[in-house]
């Protein structure tokens, strides 16, 4: 089991760092990057894919073809068979022009050969994490590493992309009270360094600032009414996200899901006005 660019954390658990991190357990890979050739050489039996962009599972397929068995979130499957799917779901299901979707969303699809609601593996738990996505779940060994996919974004993450792609911050919150909760001895997130021990609560606690200072900014926003398109378009002003196509596509989900659970909360309201969806504080 070659594991010469991965770096151990335990005995038994390690992780290959990249553009995504790769977690490594006994014959077990999470969330497979770009270098094919490390991941087929270590001999793994299994990939798991915390959920279905094609950033953790751009080379899970070729692993598949040299014999490991691939397992996801069963509300995650489709969209890592085809990733298609998910890109036309972007778009309310018509077809983007390529400088519209971002590089992550696109891969080659990998056939799933099972579900993590159903697997069992000794040393290994599987941990529903949504917000991010859906179906996303995360990966607990019995050596205290976390590996969170996207659930978690540290604070480095946020310094260079202010507005990480969620489709349900109400989720998320949820989801860092459970990885709060378990308390880990290493956290693995899909993107970053790895958190040890103390450093865990610390970066649970900026990610949930973050969070609540996107919500109130918006709400400052919704003190005028705005339509859909002018409140994207003032809270990606506020963050100072760049202007490009791909990056307005992924903020035009994350923002939609801001808006949805302050419209949840009693926070705002929604209304038609000259055939334009409308928001406004409350």
């Amino acid at each position: 089991m070659p594991l010469a660019d991965a770096r151990r954390l335990t005995e038994k658990t390690a992780y290959f760092p990249g553009i995504t991190n790769t977690g490594w357990h006994e014959e077990v890979l999470v969330d497979p990057g770009i270098d094919e050739a490390a991941y087929v050489a270590t001999g793994a039996t299994t990939v798991v894919v915390t959920h279905g962009h094609a950033d953790h599972f751009s080379t899970a397929a070729a692993i598949r073809r040299a014999g490991a068995r691939v397992v996801a979130p069963r509300e995650e499957a489709t969209l890592i068979e085809n990733p298609e799917v998910n890109i036309r779901g972007m778009f309310s299901w018509a077809k983007p022009s390529d400088e519209m979707v971002t590089k992550l969303f696109r891969g080659e699809g990998c056939p799933v050969d099972g579900y993590l609601d159903e697997w069992r593996r000794p040393g290994l738990q599987a941990v529903p994490l949504a917000g991010h996505t859906l179906g996303h779940t995360g990966v607990m060994t019995d050596d205290g590493v976390f590996f969170t996919g996207d659930a978690l974004y540290v604070t480095a993450l946020w310094e260079r992309h202010p507005l990480p792609y969620c489709i349900d911050p109400t989720l998320v919150r949820v989801s860092l009270d459970l990885i709060g909760r378990l308390g880990p001895d290493w956290i693995v997130p899909g993107h970053g360094d790895p958190v040890e021990g103390a450093a865990v609560a610390t970066q649970i606690a900026h990610h949930r600032d973050r969070i609540d200072a996107i919500s109130a900014a918006l709400l400052d926003i919704l003190r005028v009414p705005h339509t859909t398109e002018e409140a994207i378009a003032a809270l990606c002003e506020h963050l100072q996200i760049a202007q490009n196509p791909a990056q307005y596509w992924l903020a035009v989900t994350t923002v939609k899901g801001f808006l949805s659970e302050l419209l949840q909360q009693g926070c705002a309201e929604f209304f038609i006005d000259a055939h334009r969806g409308c928001w406004q504080a409350l």
